[in-house]
């Protein structure tokens, strides 16, 4: 027979421990658990949140950078004779443009009608304010263009599109650039956005009814050019280039656009000559010295004939203040009635870059 010793305080040689976990432990065991789990839910969501942030950013400056290419190309081939016509035109606008086609364009800038959306220009300069053409330090990121940015348009060259008819040749032509509030899709209740959208007039067409940039002139303030329908209202017509398709957009979660002009003086300077002040509201590039753009119907308020900078442009600096994704999100939210703890320019500035571009031009009408 084997005989078994024990010794107080321990068990049996060649026995298996019955011993199992105390409540106690048990819940140590969870806590522990918990805590480490929640930790790596906080570095999991911080890196998903960096890596968001960071694609969002790429995808802002991806876009950025390619409207400021084109708009560059259209700049340096733009057309500039010192004549009677209004060959170049920006203004600053109080609304946005008329409609495009369903869903492109729709409703104005504050859809409630109670200020929920982006501020209007009254107090220039303030910060609820849209309209800041004079900021301290005439730093350009800093500038506010308007409740719906700056309309810009000009007659220009673009690159031929190697197909079959006149109205594609590498002829002279008209292009506009505008923001717009829009829906996303034709859904009517898809997100709204703001976005930089580029229209492109035909330069020739011919057969009636004749709607092309040769036909309805380079006048940029006559009537084709500054109503909707008044110049036709298909894809290619002058009509156009004041109420954009959304096909024409350019650049997504654009929530401000604009210029400033750069002239010679009489001393051969290159000196800021447009804006200049919270009340200069137009730019363009004639000899004529009377002539006014047409009101708009859509914008009954919209009247030009006293605010317009005469000129003709050799540098043009153009801005580009983009948002992020997050930052759209929370504006849509803020506009539809939403609350989010912050006023629209709060947002805007918290979420968004400025880009920017300085375009030397081609053309020197006044030096022929």
């Amino acid at each position: 027979m084997i005989k078994v010793r024990y010794q107080s305080g321990t068990r049996a040689e060649g026995r298996c421990s019955n011993r199992a976990f105390t409540l106690t432990e048990l819940v140590v065991a969870a806590g522990v658990t918990v805590m480490l789990a929640a930790v790596m839910l906080g570095i999991a969501s911080n890196v998903i949140g960096i890596t968001s942030r960071a694609t969002g950013s790429i995808q802002g400056n991806t876009q950025a950078t390619m409207a400021l290419d084109v708009l560059t190309r259209d700049l340096q081939a733009a057309i500039l004779l010192a004549t009677d016509d209004v060959w170049f035109a920006a203004n600053v606008q109080p609304d946005q443009s008329g409609v495009g086609d369903t869903g492109g364009s729709l409703g104005l800038w504050d859809p409630s009608g109670g200020g929920a959306g982006k501020p209007g220009w009254a107090d220039p300069g303030t910060d609820g304010s849209s309209l800041n053409l004079i900021p301290a330090g005439l730093n350009l990121k800093d500038y506010r263009f308007g409740m719906a940015g700056m309309w810009l348009r000009f007659i220009t060259n673009v690159p031929d599109e190697n197909v079959d008819g006149l109205n594609n040749f590498s002829a002279p032509r008209a292009v506009g650039y505008q923001m717009v509030r829009h829906r996303i899709d034709a859904n009517a209740g898809s997100s709204i956005r703001y976005g930089l959208f580029r229209t492109e007039v035909r330069s020739y067409d011919e057969s009636p009814p004749i709607f092309s940039t040769y036909h309805s002139g380079y006048n940029l303030f006559a009537l084709d050019y500054c109503q909707p329908g008044a110049g036709g209202v298909s894809d290619g017509d002058p009509g156009r280039i004041r109420g954009p398709y959304r096909s024409h957009l350019l650049a997504i979660n654009v929530i401000d656009f604009g210029i400033r002009v750069y002239e010679r003086n009489s001393s051969g300077d290159l000196v800021l000559s447009f804006p200049l002040l919270n009340s200069s509201l137009g730019y363009a590039a004639t000899r004529n010295t009377i002539a006014s753009q047409p009101v708009e119907a859509t914008v009954a308020a919209l009247d030009y004939s006293g605010t317009t900078v005469r000129g003709f442009p050799e540098v043009v600096e153009v801005s580009i203040r983009v948002i992020s994704e997050e930052g759209a999100k929370m504006l849509e939210a803020l506009e539809t009635g939403g609350s989010v703890g912050f006023d629209w320019w709060e947002i805007a500035l918290a979420h968004s870059k400025v880009f920017s571009r300085r375009v030397v031009l081609e053309a020197q009408p006044l030096r022929q």
